[in-house]
């Protein structure tokens, strides 16, 4: 499997604070993005081992025995992270440089997200999976890409899976909040009938699973199989340059597939089932106020 990964990166710390990228402080942004890119890596890539056993040390060749593991995993990793201008954080990153590829765009700071697109437009037919991810969000699951798979096969490619958002606390009375909730069903009817084959369900593991439309599709990121990929590329949603949903970074994420696809996520019963760590917690001991 070969994923090819976008990640719209700006950084402003005078900018006022309205979006993480406009938020003063630098190092936990660097924070974030170091983690979204290294977090691919260590939970998708294909350097991963298991130690077999340790020995003496050979010249050239380490104390370790290992072996290959993980045979889901990517066979390649592609991450291109795309910024304008000096305006980002590249240089603070805490990782080698070989582990993402630079890609500076030409592009108002707001719609780099929509830059991003050409990006994969410009690889169409390269890769297995077509993927744009805001800067500060965190894959942990290892089947991560199996169940859009299984999600794929099981549906069809018209239905897309998105996951639910979340983010972690430890001394907050909640540890953990999922935080795209519904919005008014007019705020997006426009784009889509979240009516139309509302809810999907199937067996997972042997157990009961549902999907359902959600009035709220935003989740920060998509991922998009060859099909639908070449599917989206070739509809008049893409690159029309709308961005009335809620802004330009929202319709960047949002907007085109919302167009495009049904989109689905996993119900409130079993939301653990596809999610993605957001690591700037915006609501929890934030915005929310739990006593």
């Amino acid at each position: 499997m070969k994923i090819l990964v976008t990640i719209p990166h700006f950084h402003n710390p005078k900018g006022g604070g309205a979006y993480g990228s406009t938020g003063a402080d630098s190092a936990r942004r660097a924070e974030a993005l170091s983690a979204t890119i290294a977090g691919l890596h260590q939970n998708l890539g294909p350097r991963q081992a298991f130690l077999y056993c340790l020995h003496a040390p050979v010249p050239g060749r380490g104390n370790g025995r290992l072996l290959k593991v993980n045979s889901q995993a990517a066979s390649g990793l592609d991450i291109a992270v795309c910024t304008v201008g000096d305006s980002h954080l590249i240089k603070s990153l805490s990782m080698p440089r070989g582990m993402y590829h630079h890609q500076p765009v030409s592009a108002d700071p707001m719609k780099i997200g929509f830059a991003c697109h050409q990006v994969l437009q410009a690889h169409l037919g390269k890769y297995d999976f077509y993927c744009y991810l805001e800067d500060d969000l965190l894959i942990l699951d290892a089947y991560f890409f199996q169940k859009l798979e299984w999600f794929s096969h099981t549906f069809g490619d018209d239905a897309l899976l998105l996951p639910h958002r979340y983010e972690t606390a430890v001394s907050e009375p909640l540890q953990k909040l999922y935080i795209d909730g519904p919005v008014r069903p007019d705020f997006t009817a426009k784009w889509q009938d979240v009516s139309d084959r509302r809810e999907l369900n199937s067996q997972y593991l042997g157990k009961p699973i549902a999907f359902e439309r959600w009035s709220n599709p935003h989740s920060g990121c998509f991922f998009l199989n060859g099909s639908q990929m070449e599917r989206w590329v070739k509809s008049p949603a893409f690159q029309d340059g709308d961005c009335s949903f809620a802004g330009p970074l929202e319709s960047a994420a949002s907007l085109g597939i919302m167009k495009t696809f049904r989109i689905y996520k996993p119900s409130m019963a079993n939301a653990g089932f596809f999610e993605i760590q957001h690591l700037h917690n915006r609501y929890l001991g934030e915005a929310l106020k739990t006593s």
